[in-house]
């Protein structure tokens, strides 16, 4: 899954993004900041930690996340704007949206627009989007109308995308996005191609001081979620040596970096589980969308296990974890069980897949 790092200029999104990356084990060149960068980052889980203590395997392998970031946005003169929405090609490839705001007062640092406005910062881009939204769909409405006009083997089709696409128009004419106009399975597979970017699913990081971390005034913005963190202190935490990191936090009253809450938020909100997987080489943790059958799961694995999948071993991971991490425990106990092609994995499901090629 690939998340987007988007907000204003001088937001502090370039230096919550090294934070993340320093984090996760990657490094990048950041001294092009009119360009993208990306960097895969690995999805932190006790759960595999706890299972690599018990099996001990030659390798433990973590589920990764593309942490994609794109240059500042700046829609206060025409220049801007334009450059801005440049990066539009790059968002849309992305699965889910990170707007990072200002929330902290430095007189070092100039604010965009001259003001430290978290609301007014997100507003503006999700208006943006929104028009960028509605571009896209009145170019493909106007297409439609005159295709369905013609007797082609398709025509069908087309009409019915058209009734969507007049759908869409409206509600981001009325400036709403287009997720609160999507309501089935089918609806989002005849749009999905289109990777608007007021479909994807969007947390808000407010970047603070220190004395703004703990705040709990705002939980939702712009009915998307929101995280508080500090990008500078998450970036010297990151440059730590491991063995200093947990006293620096300690110091600070943080029992964790918010890095790994950004990385966990990003999983949860576009809807990721995992699942696990233990051979004697290796444990390993797989990102799965909710939802995923077993079958499905087996391919993201290998597509030869789904291709000769015969049956899917399971056991929770708080059952084996009742079991002491022993499989023979668990079966005693009934816990693990056979299950089907169309069985559908639920976080921390620990699988071994059985079939025959």
């Amino acid at each position: 899954m690939r998340v987007c790092l988007t907000g204003p200029t001088m937001s502090g999104k370039t230096t919550l993004f090294s934070a993340v990356v320093e984090t996760g084990g990657s490094s990048v060149d950041l001294s092009r900041p009119d360009l993208p960068h990306s960097a895969m980052v690995k999805v932190p889980d006790d759960r595999l930690e706890y299972l690599a203590e018990i099996y001990k395997p030659r390798k433990k392998t973590l589920a990764e996340l593309e942490i994609v970031d794109v240059p500042g946005l700046d829609f206060s003169c025409e220049a801007g704007k334009n450059r801005s929405r440049t990066s539009w090609s790059s968002m849309r490839q992305c699965d889910m949206l990170a707007f990072v705001v200002r929330s902290f007062d430095d007189s070092t640092v100039p604010a965009y627009r001259n003001r430290v406005d978290p609301l007014a910062d997100v507003t503006e881009i999700r208006d943006e989007m929104i028009l960028a939204d509605l571009e896209q769909v009145t170019t493909r409405a106007e297409k439609l109308e005159v295709s369905v006009k013609k007797p082609t083997p398709d025509r069908y089709n087309q009409a019915r995308e058209l009734e969507i696409m007049k759908c869409l128009r409206e509600t981001l004419e009325n400036g709403n996005p287009v997720s609160s106009a999507i309501h089935s399975p089918m609806e989002e597979k005849i749009i999905r191609s289109f990777a608007f970017l007021t479909l994807k699913p969007a947390v808000v990081v407010l970047n603070c001081d220190e004395n703004g971390m703990t705040s709990r005034e705002q939980d939702e913005m712009e009915s998307m979620p929101v995280l508080r963190l500090s990008a500078k202190i998450e970036q010297e935490i990151a440059q730590l040596p491991a063995e200093e990191r947990k006293e620096f936090l300690s110091e600070m009253g943080l029992k964790e970096p918010a890095t790994r809450r950004f990385v966990g938020a990003c999983h949860n909100r576009a809807h990721l589980i995992s699942f696990l997987t233990t051979v004697e080489n290796e444990c390993r943790a797989w990102c799965i969308p909710s939802g995923t059958t077993a079958v499905n799961a087996a391919e993201v694995i290998h597509s030869d296990i789904a291709r000769g999948f015969i049956r899917a071993e399971v056991v929770s991971y708080d059952d084996l974890v009742a079991s002491d991490g022993e499989m023979k425990k668990a079966r005693a106990a009934g816990e693990v069980r056979l299950e089907g092609k169309d069985y559908v994995v639920k976080d921390g499901d620990v699988i071994n897949f059985r079939f025959n090629v």
